[in-house]
Order: C-alpha cells, then sequence, then structure tokens
C-alpha cells in the first residue's frame, strides 16, 4: 500500500499500520497509539482492514501449499549437484578443446600460407616434393596433387569432427 485510499484522506500513519500487520506485530492496544488512531481516522480503519484481510488471506494460501516431499527435495537437490559438478569437471576440457581446434586451424593456415608461396614463387615446393617421392618411387606422380589435397581435407576437418564428437548434446 502507498497511503493512497479512493474517496477519503491520506494519513501519513497508514504506513506503520500495514508495516505492523505484515511483520505480525499489531496490537489493538498498543503503546505506540496506532490502535486509538486507527479507530478514529477512516483511512487508518480501512488500511487495517484491508491489511488484516490480505495477511489472513496470505497466511491460509501458505498453510494450503502443497509441500514436496523431503525425499522429492533430496533427489532434485542431487541431480542438480551431478549436473553442476559434470559441468565443472567439464570446463577444462572444454578449454583444451578450443585450444586443440586453435592450434589445428593455425597450423592449417601455416601450411597453407607455405603451400601458396610455393606455388606462387613457381612451384619449386611441388618439383621437390616430386623428386622426394619420385626417388622413393612411393607413388606415381599423377596421385601427389590428390594425395596433398586429401591431407589438407582431413587436417581441415578433423578438429570439427573431433569438436562435434566430443560436443555436450542439447
Amino acid at each position: 500500500m502507498n497511503g493512497h485510499t479512493i474517496g477519503q484522506s491520506v494519513c501519513p500513519r497508514e504506513q506503520e499500520i500495514v508495516d505492523l500487520v505484515v511483520s505480525g506485530r499489531w496490537r489493538d492496544d498498543g503503546d505506540d497509539g496506532l490502535g486509538p488512531h486507527a479507530a478514529q481516522c477512516d483511512a487508518c480503519a480501512e488500511t487495517l482492514e484491508l491489511a488484516r484481510l490480505l495477511q489472513d488471506e496470505r497466511k491460509a494460501l501458505c498453510e494450503e501449499a502443497p509441500v514436496p516431499s523431503a525425499g522429492a527435495v533430496w533427489w532434485r537437490a542431487t541431480i542438480r549437484a551431478r549436473a553442476e559438478a559434470a559441468r565443472t569437471a567439464g570446463q577444462p576440457i572444454t578449454l583444451l578443446q578450443g585450444i586443440a581446434a586453435a592450434t589445428a586451424l593455425g597450423l592449417f593456415a601455416g601450411l597453407a600460407g607455405a603451400v601458396w608461396r610455393s606455388v606462387a614463387a613457381g612451384g619449386a615446393w611441388f618439383d621437390r616434393f616430386d623428386d622426394l617421392v619420385l626417388r622413393s618411387a612411393a607413388a606415381p606422380t599423377t596421385l601427389i596433387l590428390p594425395l596433398l589435397l586429401a591431407l589438407a581435407a582431413c587436417l581441415s576437418v578433423a578438429p570439427l569432427a573431433v569438436y562435434l564428437a566430443t560436443a555436450d548434446e542439447p
């Protein structure tokens, strides 16, 4: 209540009455003189009546409110504690996954930059790689570019696959 009543004057002691009723310390014969004042002041009498009705209604609703069983409360608290523990335990793993993904991305970017510079410089890197492969006769020359592309694809997709495999499902 803010001290305003419809059709009646506002009394500065209304808030005191509301505070005492809400706190359960209201007494009609109190030493503070509010009991006799409320009997004489129409605004305070109306405020007192309304505050008592609301307080009685509040008490009745609190008594009727369903209280969950102790077992249900304990079960919910246990589930919540387990979820908190799992979330706390997963934080370092998530951090390391982020660092691994950033490292893989940086490595891929570095390799891509090195290959780009080699290609831009006339393909000297590919020539050296071709010479190495031809000397070892491990693979035909026509497979070198597809092998490099497959290796680059694996390096770029692997961090994403690891992240998706270990991510928490909603």
